[in-house]
C-alpha cells in the first residue's frame, strides 16, 4: 500500500460556489460536481492526504423563516455528506448579515472561513504535516499563509478560474494553474441548486 499523501488540499467553499454558480454553470444552471472527485482531480490525479473544506452555514432569523431554514437543512444535509468522505476535514465559520431593516437591503457575508483556512495551512507547515499544499481558492488575504507556508519549506499550488482570483496570490504561489474546465464538468451535471448551495 502506498504511503498516504503529504499534500493539503484546501478548498474555499464560497469560491467554489461562486464559480459553480458563474462561469462554470452550464447553460444557466449551477454546476453539481462530484464531490468526492473532486480532490484527486485537483491535485494532478492523486488523492491528497487531506482535504479541508471551509464553509459556513446559511444564516438563521430567530424565528428562522421557512425558507431559511430549508436552505440550512439542505446545506447541513451536504455537509454531512462531505464529512463522511475519507480524508475530508470540514472547518465552519458563521454567516452574518449586514444592511438596513427590510430583506431587501440585506447583505449576507461568511466570515472566518479564510482565517481558518490561513491558520490551518500555516500550522501544518510549521509542524511538518504536509510537503505540499494546493488551494482552491481567490482572496489575497490568504498571501500571507502562502508565504509563511512557503518559508516553513511546503511548497503551495494554486487552482483557480481565470479573473476570479486576486493577481497577488496567484504570484505568490509556487505554482497557479487554471482550473480544467473541461474535466470538471466530466464530474458534473447540471443541476438546479447544489444541496445546501
Amino acid at each position: 500500500m502506498p504511503p498516504p499523501s503529504r499534500t493539503a488540499l484546501f478548498i474555499d467553499a464560497a469560491y467554489l460556489d461562486h464559480l459553480t454558480r458563474g462561469p462554470l454553470a452550464m447553460g444557466g444552471s449551477p454546476l453539481a460536481l462530484d464531490m468526492p472527485r473532486l480532490p484527486a482531480l485537483l491535485n494532478g490525479g492523486t488523492r491528497p492526504g487531506l482535504t479541508g473544506y471551509y464553509h459556513a452555514l446559511p444564516w438563521l432569523s430567530d424565528p428562522p423563516l421557512p425558507a431559511e431554514h430549508a436552505l440550512y437543512e439542505a446545506r447541513r444535509r451536504f455537509l454531512a455528506f462531505l464529512e463522511r468522505q475519507r480524508g475530508w476535514r470540514l472547518r465552519a465559520g458563521r454567516t452574518e448579515r449586514r444592511g438596513g431593516h427590510r430583506p431587501g437591503d440585506w447583505v449576507y457575508e461568511q466570515k472566518r472561513c479564510d482565517v481558518l483556512l490561513a491558520v490551518d495551512l500555516v500550522r501544518m507547515a510549521w509542524r511538518g504535516e504536509i510537503e505540499a499544499a494546493l488551494l482552491l481558492a481567490g482572496d489575497s488575504d490568504l498571501v500571507p499563509a502562502v508565504c509563511d507556508a512557503r518559508e516553513a519549506g511546503v511548497r503551495v499550488g494554486l487552482r483557480y478560474f481565470p479573473g476570479t482570483a486576486h493577481a497577488d496570490l496567484v504570484a505568490c504561489c509556487d505554482e497557479a494553474r487554471p482550473l480544467d474546465v473541461a474535466a470538471l464538468r466530466a464530474i458534473s451535471r447540471p443541476a438546479g441548486p447544489r444541496p445546501g448551495a
